[in-house]
Formats: structure tokens, C-alpha cells, sequence
């Protein structure tokens, strides 16, 4: 398959574990469902574990809220109402979740559920009355950050920010490629998938690019296990934290000298053009993507390279670029 002219680097089923709440069942204290855009996007192309640690534990639906408390510098789990207190029931509940849990890719959590947040969660001083005087992750959610802590992890909140967002998928399906080269033992297998990502890693991360080229490099001495535990412990790194304007400069400038004996002069005035106007902030990136996706289909001769670059996921999980493109903005202002 091809986008184009742009070899397509088939795309694995990440395995993402998710809060039951978020679209998947009404078991939210109130006993609602929660919307979220980003995990029913992902229904058709996403393996999803869900759980909610708090019907798991036996609270029912609804149920009174629970909080986090500090006593006595220790963090406990209380339900202010009826004064239980659940920390044993949730530790020893994530514990078994953990240790049952097959290779996954990926979670998106509640945001704001003392068991299930990921960021910003309320600790408080006294279970009755008390006061907010930290703040940190959901009590279940605690240990999957420490076990995980370099895997894509999001909120539901979180992702309707588009940068977000799409940082968030690109580590996800590179996850889940990873893995899914692990789990074949293929040598062709796992240089396919640095050839199609090479560009996509250079965004990320040039140094780390180069070394993940260079461990291929010496496949015949290393070996695939060596090579693939390297890789692992790699491709996290990468993709540590979402590239800046600057990477983008980078890689832009660097297509259009791969391309640029190909063109005449109008055109590489054009993309010297365009790419000052992304660094200046006159124009989007995903604009700029499109742009040089079009040279790349027309003078590139290793086109498989920019594959992940151009489409790090599925193409039907992008968000509208314009969501109130044909709202009347002027209904309620007549001229």
C-alpha cells in the first residue's frame, strides 16, 4: 500500500489500556459516561484493556467520592462519608492489574480521578474538612507511571489539545511497531521499520537517530536480540518529548536539500519562502508537511524514509483542521 507515492509502513494494533468511564461504560461516581474524542477515534484501530479501579474494589455505581489523604506523611484512600478507608483494597488491586498486565503500548486515564488521574490530582489534609495541600497522581494511576514511565501516557483532558494529541499517537503507533518487530525476531522486519521512521526519528531526536543507523550498521556482530533490547531502550528517549520549531525548521531545510538540485529557481525561491514563513510563525506546520510532501513524492528516490514523517498514524485519526470552518460568525453581529 502507498499514500500517493509514499511507501506505507502497514500500521500495528497498539494495545492502549484506558478508564472504562471514557466512552467504554457508565461507571463514573455518578454513574455517567465520559465523552472523550480521542478514544472513540481510536476504537477501530486500537486494542483497548479498560478498567476502573474503583468498581474493580467493589465501590458501587454511583458511589460516594473518595480523596486522597496525607496522614501521618503516608497517603491513604479515603471515602470521606462512610470513613472507609481503601488504600489496602487499591494497592493490592493495582498490584494484581500490574502483574496480569500482557505487553501494552500505550494509556489514557481520567483526568482528575483520584485513582485513575495521571497530573495534578488533589492530596489532601483530612479526609472531612480538610484542605488541598499537594498534588500528584490518582492512587492506581501512581504505580503505572512509575512502571511506566516512558511509555505514552495521556488524560483524556490533555488530549483535546491538538499538539498533544498528535505527539501522543506518533510515540503510540512507533510503541506499538517496535514491539510488534520485537515479537517477530525479524532482522528485515526491524530494518524496515528504522527506514520507514528514519526521517520521523531524525525530527525527534537527530543524535539518537544516528545511533539507532548505526546499531543496524553492525547487525552482523550485534546481533537481532542485543540490537532489539537496544532499540527498546532507545526509541523511549526519542521520543521523550514532542519536537520544537526549531527540529521543524530543521527537517524542512533538510528535504528541501535533498530535493533542491531537482528544482529550478522559482521553485527553490518558493520553499526558501516557505520555510521562513514557519519560522516566523506565518504558517502551520501541517501546512509546511503538505508542501514538502509533494516534492518528496516528486524528486525523492528513497521515498520509504519519509513514510512515518508524512504519516506517523492513521490518516482517519487526524483531527479537523478547521472544526467551525462554516459557523456563521456574524449571526449575532449584523453589518
Amino acid at each position: 500500500m502507498s499514500h500517493y507515492n509514499i511507501p506505507e509502513h502497514t500500521y500495528p494494533r497498539p494495545r492502549v489500556v484506558a478508564s472504562k468511564c471514557l466512552e467504554f461504560a457508565s461507571v463514573r461516581y455518578n454513574g455517567s459516561v465520559v465523552n472523550c474524542p480521542t478514544v472513540r477515534a481510536l476504537i477501530p484501530f486500537v486494542d483497548f484493556i479498560t478498567v476502573c479501579p474503583e468498581v474493580e474494589i467493589g465501590l458501587g455505581v454511583p458511589r460516594e467520592t473518595i480523596r486522597i489523604v496525607l496522614e501521618d506523611g503516608k497517603k491513604r484512600l479515603i471515602q470521606p462519608k462512610t470513613e472507609k478507608d481503601l488504600t489496602e483494597d487499591m494497592d493490592k488491586f493495582t498490584d494484581k492489574f500490574l502483574e496480569d498486565l500482557p505487553d501494552v503500548d500505550g494509556f489514557i486515564f481520567k483526568s482528575g480521578s483520584p485513582t485513575i488521574g495521571i497530573k495534578k490530582i488533589r492530596i489532601y489534609s483530612a479526609s472531612d474538612k480538610g484542605f488541598v495541600i499537594d498534588h500528584g497522581s490518582g492512587f492506581f494511576a501512581d504505580k503505572i507511571v512509575q512502571k511506566y514511565a516512558e511509555y505514552p501516557l495521556e488524560e483524556d483532558d490533555r488530549l483535546r489539545n491538538n499538539i498533544i494529541r498528535h505527539h501522543f499517537l506518533t510515540k503510540l503507533f512507533a510503541f506499538a511497531d517496535i514491539r510488534n518487530v520485537k515479537e517477530s525476531g525479524s532482522f528485515e522486519k526491524l530494518e524496515r521499520f528504522y527506514k520507514y521512521n528514519r526521517y520521523l526519528f531524525r525530527l525527534y531526536n537527530r543524535d539518537l537517530a544516528v545511533k539507532l543507523d548505526q546499531l543496524l550498521e553492525n547487525k552482523s556482530s550485534l546481533g537481532f536480540d542485543r540490537i532489539i533490547t537496544e532499540y527498546e531502550k532507545l526509541i523511549p528517549q526519542v521520543f521523550c518529548r514532542s519536537p520544537g520549531s526549531n527540529q521543524f525548521a530543521d527537517i524542512a531545510n533538510e528535504i528541501f536539500l535533498s530535493v533542491a538540485s531537482s528544482l529550478n529557481d522559482a521553485e527553490n525561491e518558493y520553499l526558501t519562502c516557505v520555510i521562513k514563513k514557519y519560522v516566523d510563525n506565518r504558517l502551520a506546520y501541517d501546512a509546511l508537511l503538505e508542501i514538502l510532501k509533494l516534492y518528496v513524492m516528486r524528486f525523492s528516490d528513497s521515498k520509504e524514509e519519509y513514510s512515518r514523517l508524512f504519516f506517523p498514524y492513521p490518516e482517519e485519526l487526524k483531527n479537523e483542521s478547521e472544526p467551525d470552518r462554516d459557523r456563521d460568525f456574524w449571526a449575532n453581529f449584523p453589518i
